[in-house]
């Protein structure tokens, strides 16, 4: 097993690392465009999943406190198309199928992922389980759906010494002659020490896998190979407590920690290229008290640049903002100024610009820009987070691992 090299080495950050393009980066607002309480405000919005596509129209489920999930239909109105209740544990979260919107697997706690049928009001028509272990499911943190829809990946809690990466073929389950008790693939163990945080399946390789935990790493898989020794061809050492990870493009990943830092990685450099503490959050939005701020999540706008979600409370506000990473920190390039609650989740609809926000007031709120800010996305290509560094140069990069 490669063994991952301890990060001791000072941040090296050029202007050209970061978005220079300030004509765009011009503070505006996102119109709320659409906006409905899903629920009583005790019931939570805590994860966010959505259909895409080149229509402007989507889908979008929420994965509530209460255990339940309640899907909506996103065009010209707002309209809310099912609601499920079978889930008897905290969701995982949820993930529509690549192929098909009426397809919606939900994965919870307890160690289950099913497959719901939106055209048979949510029915559940398949699930994948490993009960291989003296019939006792390992408790699930995360999963993600490959972007072919035909491998479903999830991570279990630290338990009796290992933390797994289990693998299904969601083919396999949808067979008439499909077990469900047996359809497990396999699994990896050896490669994280704690709690599986995170997953996620590259966005165009669907054999490549990103897995982020609390004991600091991420790993990147290559799933062809025929053991987890030599599919892992990545070890990033982040020396903190992995909470979300994801793709920026094809060759760099970001990562969101426990402590609300955001770092950003080039997946053959052995130290992050962006790293951004809560401290540097918290100027940005001119709020003093740090601990008053948080990370959402990292999105692709539609045309192809990374923005951060970012909120901060106030004895009077609860603010929202997208802000768009610079050499020394961050700058606010749009506002949410109609926001009124702690967002814990957002999606975003890359074809129709549209985030979408869920939080702790049990507002789903559908935000969408302007003609203006289209118009200036359409007509302008920022440069690249990682465009040419010095530790982006062969003979200086350190290694991964």
């Amino acid at each position: 097993m490669p063994k991952n090299n301890e990060l001791n080495g000072s941040l090296k950050t050029s202007p050209d690392n970061v978005n220079k393009n300030h004509s765009l980066l011009e503070k505006r607002e996102m119109i709320l465009s659409m906006s409905d309480s899903v629920s009583s405000k005790d019931n939570y919005i805590l994860n966010l999943s959505g259909t895409q596509s080149n229509e402007p129209e989507f889908r979008v489920c929420t994965g509530m406190s209460d255990y339940s999930c309640v899907v909506y239909n996103v065009g010209e109105k707002l309209t809310k198309i099912a609601t499920l209740t079978d889930n008897k544990s905290p969701i995982v979260g949820t993930k529509f199928s690549t192929t098909s919107k009426n397809i919606l697997y939900i994965a919870t706690s307890t160690g289950g992922t099913t497959v719901c049928d939106l055209r048979a009001k949510g029915k559940i028509v398949g699930e994948f389980k490993d009960n291989s272990a003296e019939g006792k499911l390992k408790p699930l943190t995360s999963f993600d759906i490959s972007i072919d829809d035909k491998l479903l990946a999830a991570g279990t809690e630290h338990i009796g010494g290992d933390a797994f990466i289990l693998f299904w073929d969601v083919r396999y389950n949808n067979s008439k002659t499909a077990d469900v008790t047996t359809n497990l693939l396999g699994g990896y163990w050896e490669s994280h020490t704690d709690d599986i945080t995170s997953l996620s399946f590259h966005p165009e390789k669907q054999n490549c896998l990103l897995s982020g935990s609390t004991d600091g790493l991420i790993n990147m898989f290559d799933l062809t190979q025929t053991s987890e020794e030599s599919a892992l061809t990545i070890c990033l050492n982040t020396e903190s407590s992995v909470d979300k990870i994801g793709w920026l493009d094809n060759s760099d990943v970001w990562c969101t920690t426990h402590t609300h830092e955001l770092q950003l990685w080039h997946h053959e450099d052995a130290i992050p290229f962006g790293k951004y503490d809560r401290a540097v959050v918290a100027k940005s939005l001119n709020n003093e008290h740090v601990e008053n701020c948080y990370l959402i999540n990292m999105h692709n706008r539609s045309d192809g640049e990374p923005f951060l979600l970012a909120g901060s409370s106030t004895p009077k506000s609860e603010n929202l903002n997208a802000l768009a990473v610079e050499s020394d920190g961050f700058k606010v390039y749009l506002d949410f100024t109609e926001n009124e609650q702690l967002v814990r989740d957002s999606w975003y609809h890359t074809k129709s610009g549209c985030l979408v926000t869920g939080g702790e007031s049990s507002l789903l709120n559908i935000w969408k820009p302007t003609e203006e800010i289209i118009n200036r996305m359409e007509k302008k290509s920022l440069s690249k987070l990682n465009g040419k560094t010095s530790i982006r140069d062969k003979g200086n990069r350190a290694k991964p691992y």
